[in-house]
C-alpha cells in the first residue's frame, strides 16, 4: 500500500522537470541531430537530403585548427581557474560564518551581471588606450598590445567562469574534517605538505566538478571570445553563430554542435567514471 502512495508522489515531483527536459532539451537535440544530416540550401537553408558533407568537412584543417584552438583556450582557463581558485575555495571554507558571508557575496555577485558589460570593463581596462597602458605610459613605459589576443580571451574567460570553481571545490573542503589538517600538522608537515596530501586528494570530487563546469562554458563560449578575441582569435561558438545567423547554413552548425556536445559528453562520463574510481579505492583504503 505504501509502495502504490510513493509512486504518484514520487512522479509528481518528477515529471514536471522531466517534461521541462523532453521540451527544452531532448527535442532541440534531436532537431539538431536531424539538420546535421541534411543538405544545405542557399535558398532553403536545408533539403531533407541524407548526407554525411556535413561531418566530412570537419576534416579540413580550418576545423581542426579551429577545433584546437577553442580546446586549448578552455582548457588553459580550466588549470587558472583551478590553480587561482583553490586559495579561495580553502580560505572561504576554513573562514568565519561572517566572513565566509562577506566572500560569497564578493563571489557571487558579478554573475548577476550581464557578460557583455563585464567583457566591455576589460576593453576599458586592457584595451589601446586603456587603463594598463595609460599607468604604463604615465611610468615612461612601452604599452603592449593584450586585446584581440588569446591571452585576453583567457583573461575574461577565467573572470567570469570562477565562481563555477570555486564554489564546488569549497563545498569539497568544508566536508573535509579541519582535524585531518591538525594531525599532519602535527606529525610535521608544512601547509603546502598538509594540502597536497590532504586537502588536495579529499577534495578531488570538487576539483572535478569544478573543471567539468569550467572546461564546458569555456568551450561553448561566444560573447567573450568575440569581444576579446576580434576576428582573429575564432572558436567554435562564433563559427556555429557565423553559420545560423550569417551564412544561414544549419546543416553545418548543426553538425558542428553535435560534436562539440558528443565530445564534451564523452569528457563527463569519462571524468565521472574516474572520481567514482578514486573514490571506491579510498573507501577500500
Amino acid at each position: 500500500m505504501q509502495r502504490s502512495i510513493d509512486r504518484p508522489l514520487w512522479a509528481l515531483f518528477v515529471g514536471p522537470y522531466g517534461v521541462y527536459l523532453v521540451i527544452l532539451l531532448v527535442v532541440p537535440l534531436v532537431n539538431i541531430a536531424v539538420y546535421s544530416v541534411y543538405t544545405y540550401s542557399p535558398t532553403k537553408i536545408a533539403v531533407p537530403d541524407l548526407t554525411a558533407a556535413n561531418y566530412a568537412r570537419l576534416w579540413d584543417a580550418y576545423y581542426i585548427q579551429l577545433f584546437l584552438r577553442t580546446t586549448k583556450l578552455a582548457l588553459v582557463t580550466t588549470v587558472i581557474c583551478a590553480v587561482l581558485g583553490y586559495p579561495v575555495a580553502y580560505t572561504l571554507a576554513r573562514a568565519r560564518p561572517a566572513l565566509m558571508s562577506l566572500g560569497l557575496f564578493l563571489l557571487v555577485v558579478p554573475l548577476m551581471v550581464s557578460t557583455v558589460i563585464r567583457v566591455f570593463g576589460w576593453v576599458v581596462i586592457l584595451g589601446r588606450n586603456g587603463l594598463v597602458n595609460e599607468v604604463l605610459d604615465l611610468l615612461g613605459l612601452e604599452p603592449f598590445r593584450v586585446m584581440y589576443t588569446e591571452t585576453a580571451v583567457v583573461i575574461g574567460l577565467v573572470n567570469i567562469f570562477m565562481p563555477f570553481m570555486v564554489l564546488p571545490m569549497m563545498s569539497a573542503i568544508e566536508r573535509i574534517p579541519p582535524s585531518f589538517e591538525e594531525a599532519a600538522t602535527n606529525l610535521g608537515a608544512n601547509w603546502f605538505q598538509m594540502f597536497a596530501r590532504v586537502i588536495l586528494p579529499l577534495s578531488y570530487p570538487g576539483l572535478v566538478s569544478g573543471s567539468l563546469l569550467v572546461y564546458s562554458v569555456s568551450l561553448s563560449a561566444f560573447v567573450t571570445p568575440v569581444l576579446m578575441g576580434g576576428a582573429r582569435i575564432r572558436v567554435i561558438g562564433s563559427q556555429i553563430f557565423d553559420e545560423v545567423l550569417v551564412s544561414f547554413n544549419w546543416p553545418g552548425a548543426s553538425s558542428l554542435a553535435l560534436v562539440v556536445i558528443a565530445a564534451t559528453t564523452m569528457l563527463v562520463l569519462v571524468a565521472l567514471r574516474a572520481t567514482r574510481a578514486a573514490a571506491r579505492l579510498e573507501s577500500r583504503q
